[in-house]
């Protein structure tokens, strides 16, 4: 009878005694503040740089068994920290190189409990070039490696699906060579595979993206052979048509999805290239007639608008008006010209892939409705233009001078202008 008595008092006292040290470890592993600072806007120089690096990998000149490498400076990585990071949840993430390894911090809120989950990652390179977790972290836990292990294993997966990724990330680790780590930056020497690229870039699209892009690209080939009858080129005929669409898709389905997609349509289309770069079943379909689209009369600007609001709703302003910008700086050095023209056709982009994320403004009604091109893009009247770099130099004292910055308030106040943009 004692010993029930005892065992009828233990029992509970144990309950009791594990809750407590899971509640203690749980509050070890949360914090009041976040340990990574809120990341910087992107700067127009670093993006461009990136882009440049990742150019030098461009997919369509890699064929399947090409060993190739990947070299990115540890500015390069922060930069993509932050890109990861803005396509997840209330998250911080930072990357930072050191001899032979790679530290990853990561600060998660939780909005309900309104504390935040520090993350301390260490990923170390073996002798033989593959990475390896080393430690974690997790607040004032360190995570044991027989637990840290299959926790990041199972973790990782799901990371890469919530930044659109829904691939197994060791079918990416497989194709690494070898992996060298500095405090310079981390090159990353790989065996490239076209399918699993092709794999990964249909993993990325939005559930449903490849039928809903089939209905836009059918109303495209539609509206432009309409056009090329009628002589008309304006993009903004094009954007009505598939603004009804995605107006009558909106009725049963996700609006935002509809109109991204309407978007991707014509991104596509104006900057020449074909739905089955994404999906490979469009290679079935039928192909747009040639023609180039115009705002205000400039097929340019056209480029630019789309090409804009789709990085805006992909990638957020940020990176949209970095990268429009840092093409515009590369136009200076070997193309066109630097051009502040196509840097108010890039920001009305912007703020038009700002609205439709964000919900506001009742984008696809109005655009259904017929717009003129002045609600769309303010006059570009007095934009100097086709400016080579020592004349950009020379009259705006590059990005950073105040004579530069003065056209931005121009532009910036141009736009405010528009009711579509508010």
């Amino acid at each position: 009878m004692k010993l029930l008595k005892f065992l009828l008092w233990l029992v509970p006292l144990s309950l009791l005694l594990a809750l407590a040290a899971v509640i203690g470890a749980v509050s070890l592993m949360l914090d009041a503040h976040p340990a990574l600072p809120e990341p910087p806007v992107v700067a127009p120089a670093d993006a461009e740089k990136l882009l440049q690096q990742l150019a030098l990998n461009d997919p369509r000149r890699l064929r399947t068994g090409q060993r190739s490498e990947i070299r990115l400076d540890t500015a390069d990585l922060k930069l993509l920290a932050n890109e990861v990071a803005h396509r997840l949840p209330a998250t911080r993430l930072d990357l930072q190189p050191d001899a032979g390894g790679m530290n990853i911090a990561a600060s998660v809120e939780l909005p309900a409990a309104s504390r935040w989950v520090n993350v301390q990652a260490r990923v170390a390179v073996s002798d033989t070039g593959q990475p390896a977790l080393d430690t974690l972290r997790i607040g004032q836990l360190t995570v044991p490696d027989f637990i840290a292990q299959p926790l990041v294993r199972r973790a990782m997966p799901k990371a890469l699906e919530m930044t659109g990724v829904g691939i197994d990330p060791q079918r990416f680790i497989d194709l690494l060579d070898r992996v060298q780590i500095s405090p310079a930056g981390i090159a990353l020497n790989y065996v490239w595979s076209t399918e699993l690229w092709k794999a990964g870039l249909q993993s990325m699209l939005p559930a449903g993206e490849a039928e809903r892009l089939g209905f836009y690209h059918e109303a495209l080939v539609k509206v432009v052979v309409g056009m090329r009858k009628d002589g008309d080129s304006e993009l903004l005929r094009a954007m009505q048509a598939l603004f009804v669409l995605a107006e009558q898709r909106s009725g049963a389905g996700d609006a935002l999805a509809e109109q991204r997609s309407a978007v991707l349509s014509l991104a596509l289309f104006v900057n020449g290239r074909h739905p089955r770069d994404l999906v490979p079943q469009a290679a079935e379909w039928l192909r747009v007639p040639r023609l180039s689209l115009t705002l205000r009369g400039r097929e340019d600007l056209s480029q630019h608008y789309v090409g804009s609001a789709l990085l805006a709703l992909h990638a957020g302003a940020a990176w949209a008006d970095a990268i429009g910008l840092s093409k515009e700086v590369s136009d200076a050095r070997v193309g066109s010209g630097f051009s502040f023209t196509d840097l108010l056709a890039d920001r009305a982009g912007t703020r038009l892939g700002e609205q439709i994320a964000a919900g506001r403004g009742n984008i696809a009604q109005r655009f259904a409705a017929g717009l003129a091109v002045d609600d769309v893009l303010p006059p570009i009247d007095g934009l100097p233009e086709f400016m080579p770099e020592d004349e950009f130099l020379r009259r705006f004292g590059g990005v950073d001078g105040p004579a530069y910055r003065a056209v931005i308030d121009d532009i910036e106040a141009r736009l405010a202008k528009l009711e579509l943009y508010r």
